[in-house]
């Protein structure tokens, strides 16, 4: 476990940067233009890049030694971390570098989650995937604090997206101090081209499920993130108020990882999955009705803690579910899939937002959650009537 306690420390590092970083980001941009569709316009272009990088995201982590591809992502999504401190005054420049540093992020999150069955045994590899995911969510909870309570005392955004930049420094040092093997490297030579994970996804009925069902939740997660400003504002909360709500969206899923850690496996996981996005759901229900902010953070707290346990189960049932050779490549096919969703649910976003209010949004977000769990629900006949195959192992395609 001493690789996963180093992995998750690098996420704990270059994560608590970037989201209070983020909230710099979209703070600036708002202030600057007083408009949620330009903000909702600097988030499309964060998960373009996400959506464009995928398919290289996961060809290099399958190619190439997973170790020096994390380590690459990470030093140069800090120069382009580092560019977006010197042009934080221009809002275009900074939604511009924005999918760039979405571009060049893209191979860290499915190279590391394609290594994780081999830098640890298989009986620990629940409680690895939760230790990684628990620390991204305490990132994700202290980090939009944290830009939140440093920008209202008077610290800068470029001041935070300096400390972005150090950050993924910070995140390479700690994965280039892993000494053991992250997997198969020229995987791409066994199993060919850029969309080999995608013809997996499609040819595995519970993969394809499980991809259909991320994709219907982050529609939701892409409009509630465009909302949430605008709600705070609209409650009370101010800046501080829009750093709570994105905190406990994302922190909540500290919960959810310890949860994860004690009761997950792989045979649970496609039940696990169903329940914790229709909690998702119900807790955003809750925020878009909250009368007051204490409520609206009530249930952005429960829709976080839905998706930390369901995101957990997710990586988990993605790794026993695909080979080595092309485990990237699923990841990264999964990640652009729900990305493109997601970068759809951005420009929905600010429209729904601008016609209707911050509500409306984030109760759409909510139906998305509930819409999303019927979807995965599928799942628990597929994995019935594939339950004599050998747990681990994927169909090979032609």
């Amino acid at each position: 476990m001493n690789a996963a306690f180093r992995l998750a420390a690098s996420r704990l590092a270059s994560l608590t940067a970037g989201s209070a970083a983020y909230i710099a980001l979209i703070s600036a941009i708002y202030n600057e233009t007083g408009s949620a569709l330009w903000v909702s316009a600097a988030l499309f272009f964060g998960v373009v890049g996400s959506v464009v990088g995928a398919p290289a995201a996961g060809w290099v982590g399958d190619r190439f030694e997973r170790r020096r591809v994390m380590v690459g992502s990470d030093l140069a999504a800090a120069v382009v971390a580092a560019a977006m401190a010197l042009t934080v005054d221009s809002a275009l420049a900074l939604t511009l570098l924005f999918g760039l540093l979405a571009v060049v992020e893209s191979p860290f999150e499915p190279s590391s989650a394609s290594a994780m069955p081999t830098l640890v045994p298989p009986a620990k590899l629940p409680r690895a995937n939760a230790l990684v995911a628990a620390t991204s969510s305490a990132s994700y909870l202290v980090g939009p604090l944290l830009g939140g309570l440093l920008l209202g005392v008077g610290a800068s955004a470029s001041e935070l997206l300096a400390v972005d930049a150090v950050s993924f420094v910070v995140s390479a040092a700690l994965v280039v101090s892993i000494r053991r093997p992250f997997g198969l490297s020229g995987g791409t030579e066994s199993e060919p081209g850029v969309w080999a994970g995608v013809r997996l996804i499609v040819d595995e009925p519970v993969l394809r499920v499980l991809v259909t069902a991320t994709v219907v939740s982050l529609l939701g997660m892409g409009i509630v993130n465009v909302a949430n400003y605008p709600l705070s504002i609209q409650l009370g909360g101010g800046t501080e108020g829009y750093g709570a709500l994105e905190a406990l969206l994302g922190g909540g899923g500290l919960v959810g990882a310890a949860i994860a850690s004690r009761i997950l496996n792989v045979g649970r996981a496609p039940l696990v999955i169903t329940v914790m996005y229709a909690v998702s759901g119900a807790g955003l229900l809750l925020a878009g009705l909250a009368p007051v902010l204490a409520v609206a953070l009530a249930g952005m707290a429960i829709a976080g803690a839905g998706r930390g346990l369901g995101d957990v189960a997710d990586t988990t049932l993605v790794q026993a579910r695909t080979d080595d050779a092309r485990r990237s490549r699923v990841f990264a096919a999964q990640d652009g899939a729900a990305h493109a969703a997601y970068s759809g649910a951005m420009l929905a976003g600010g429209l729904i937002v601008s016609a209707a209010g911050a509500r409306a949004g984030v109760l759409t977000a909510g139906a998305c959650g509930l819409v999303a769990a019927l979807v995965a629900s599928r799942m628990l006949s597929a994995t019935r009537s594939r339950s004599g195959s050998r747990p681990g192992r994927a169909r090979r395609t032609p």
